[in-house]
């Protein structure tokens, strides 16, 4: 993947890949993501398998589509992850298309594959640069996330 921008327009449009995962069962409302006097085109929503996580814990994905790329994403994207974040009562987060994986969610080793994230009572991160995806610092910074789940999830991860 040569820049960020490419892997969200991979199929053309823009899409975000925005995932939650919290305490609130409903999904958030429509409109949610219409923030920083930005709008998607499209919002596709999908309740994720959270079988493999603590009892109440629940997995949600959006997919922001925008037809536009030529956007400033960054600001908007940092806005959608605190309402996300707020809305789920938990953890959520930004990932390049196919590499949402309970088993590896926040560790070093898929760190490179989160461009974005927001924990509770946190502020948001967005990078757009690729180069800082595959940085130390990013990588501890998304394993410090994990520590996070944890302790808001004691139970959470895989069984």
């Amino acid at each position: 993947m040569a820049s960020i921008e490419e892997a969200v327009c991979w199929s053309g449009p823009a899409v975000f890949v925005l995932c939650t995962l919290g305490r609130a069962e409903a999904r958030l409302p429509k409109g949610a993501f219409d923030v920083s006097g930005m709008r998607p085109d499209r919002v596709e929503v999908f309740r994720l398998a959270s079988d493999c996580w603590a009892p109440g814990v629940v997995v949600w994905e959006y997919d922001l589509g925008f037809d536009d790329a030529g956007q400033g994403f960054v600001p908007y994207l940092t806005q959608c992850l605190r309402t996300a974040s707020l809305g789920a009562e938990g953890i959520a987060w930004l990932a390049f298309e196919g590499t949402v994986h309970f088993d590896h969610l926040f560790t070093e080793d898929v760190a490179e594959h989160i461009y974005g994230y927001c924990v509770p009572g946190g502020e948001p991160r967005v990078t757009w640069d690729h180069d800082v995806l595959k940085g130390e610092g990013w990588r501890r910074a998304v394993a410090e996330v994990r520590a996070v789940l944890e302790d808001a999830f004691p139970a959470a991860g895989p069984q």
